[in-house]
């Protein structure tokens, strides 16, 4: 693939990814999450990853922590408005 248009494709690790358990993460969103300490395998719904990142967060702020739920949550959210 030609080098000048390769940077304007997102990279591999963002693409979302439909896990074992059913939820859509990336693989930069796993490797975040489990930085730390939150094994995605362990919740059922989006919602639970968002109460146990919120949880974290209460206690010692993590800027790419705080990126990803921000990415998670408008993704459910929109994904609930189609339905």
């Amino acid at each position: 693939m030609n080098e000048e248009l390769s940077k304007y494709l997102p990279k591999e690790d963002s693409w979302l990814v439909l896990r074992e358990n059913g939820l859509l993460l990336s693989d930069y969103h796993v490797e975040v999450l489990l930085r730390n300490g939150i094994n995605y395998q362990n919740y059922t719904s989006i919602k639970e990853i968002l109460f146990a990142i919120n949880d974290i967060l209460d206690e010692d702020y993590d800027e790419e922590l705080d990126l990803i739920a921000k990415q998670i949550d408008e993704r459910n959210y929109y994904n609930s408005k189609k339905n």
